[in-house]
């Protein structure tokens, strides 16, 4: 299928004859496959959200696939395998997180920056309620996974210290440990907020698993330690959700039934991880024989440039669908109906046309920035202000952004605008000062 890609075999050949030899093209297949993952998720989550679930949400063969395409593992797999090949050189703690935030953070300040001019507009006009009020709410909750990545890289210098000392087994293996004992805290003890620790410990192991993949770990213990990963990770979350009382099923909440092993993540989704990033490794040589067709790793490498944008704007490209449809008074059939499925593929398609047309027009947020002087503890404070500022407005929403229904903060102010502001001062940090010689 890759070789009847729309793709001018000129532009296809050069792209591939230009690309570095030793670039990992299977690392950045799997960076695109989890982003596209995650968009189509969403959109299947939001037709069960707004035309009706049914028991489908509670069904068990339905809540197994969470086990499949819960996927922000390889993201952070990926991102580990990245942190390392840049860390390689030794880099200045600054100049290394300024390089790896340059492209997270301009995409999604201007979503921000439109989502909130639309709220406020739509607050101000009274608009906001009904739908209206559910979206505007909705709209920032993918962002959690930003706010908890931009703390992956403020520690992964010092992971990757730890990696080179004591190994990648070791410090995996403390992390999840670290992961279980947060389980018992949470779960055990009947105290649920310590289980957001959990942001850190889980998806840092995962990331420690990218290291041994950039420096041959994994590539040296063969399909043998691949498969013991995908099998003993399989095995693992099978006795931790069947075998306990503790752990959900879900993998991620679906409408009508929100428990789920990522919100907070526990060892549960850890030992899911594990099975994924197995499963990776087991189809890394028709992986890697894929990406490297001309035209498919035109499609990969073009893909992997609009990464955060596609992140940023797939749910508004659900939201104007589904604008659509209601101008239309139009109504799709519920999940209990039998022509769901035949729904689907065409609600699936309507969203990725419109992402692509968003994606053409906001793609200019991710163009490489002209490099700056950040000194460390300036991107470091910059770094954790933004990161706390996005996990933060993940949960507030932009609902309610003026007058008095917002959720409201120390000092009567709403708490999204808080959030935002942490990240617009964590932004100005990290601009620094302009070398010499670079454009304005």
């Amino acid at each position: 299928m890759a070789n009847n890609l729309p793709v001018a075999p000129d532009a296809a050949q050069a792209l591939a004859a230009a690309t570095p030899v030793d670039r990992d093209r299977y690392a950045d297949l799997l960076r695109l496959f989890s982003i596209t993952m995650v968009a189509l998720g969403h959109w299947v989550v939001a037709l069960l959200t707004l035309h009706g679930a049914g028991p489908v949400s509670t069904s068990l063969p339905v809540m197994l696939t969470t086990w499949v395409w819960q996927v922000m593992a390889l993201f952070f797999f990926v991102g580990g395998f990245a942190h390392a090949r840049a860390l390689r050189h030794r880099p200045p703690p600054g100049d290394f997180i300024r390089a790896r935030v340059s492209r997270l953070l301009p995409p999604v300040v201007a979503m921000l920056a439109i989502w909130a001019g639309l709220a406020g507009a739509l607050d101000v006009s009274g608009l906001a309620t009904g739908q209206l009020a559910v979206g505007l709410h909705r709209i920032t909750v993918p962002l959690w996974f930003l706010g908890v990545y931009l703390l992956i890289v403020l520690a992964a210098p010092t992971m990757m210290r730890l990696h080179l000392r004591f190994g990648l087994w070791r410090v995996a293996g403390a992390l999840a440990v670290a992961a279980a004992a947060v389980d018992s805290v949470a779960l055990g003890a009947g105290v649920p907020l310590v289980g957001y620790a959990n942001l850190v410990f889980v998806w840092l192991a995962v990331h420690q698993l990218g290291f041994g993949y950039a420096d041959g770990t994994l590539a040296r213990g063969g399909r043998r330690l691949a498969a013991a990963l995908a099998l003993g990770g399989l095995a693992g979350t099978v006795l931790l959700v069947f075998g306990t009382s503790v752990y959900p099923v879900l993998m991620v909440g679906l409408p009508g039934n929100e428990v789920a092993n990522s919100s907070p993540p526990t060892l549960a989704l850890l030992t899911q991880s594990l099975f994924l990033v197995g499963l990776a490794l087991l189809l890394r040589p028709a992986g890697t024989a894929l990406a490297n067709r001309p035209r498919t790793w035109f499609v990969v490498a073009t893909g992997n440039t609009v990464i955060m944008t596609i992140f940023c704007w797939h749910l508004t490209a659900c939201y104007l669908v589904q604008g659509a449809l209601l101008l239309g008074s139009v109504h799709l059939p519920a999940a209990d109906t039998p022509v769901w499925l035949l729904v689907l593929p065409g609600w699936l398609a309507a969203c990725a046309l419109v992402c692509v047309g968003l994606v053409a027009v906001f793609r200019r947020f991710e163009r490489a920035r002209p490099p700056a002087s950040v000194g460390t503890g300036a991107a470091v404070v910059g770094v954790f202000a933004a990161a706390v500022g996005l996990f933060a407005v993940s949960g507030t929403g932009l609902d309610g952004l003026v007058g008095w229904r917002a959720e409201t903060a120390a000092g009567g102010l709403p708490s999204a605008w808080l959030a935002l502001g942490l990240v617009a001062a964590g932004v100005a940090l990290l601009r620094g000062r302009r070398r010499l010689g670079s454009r304005p």
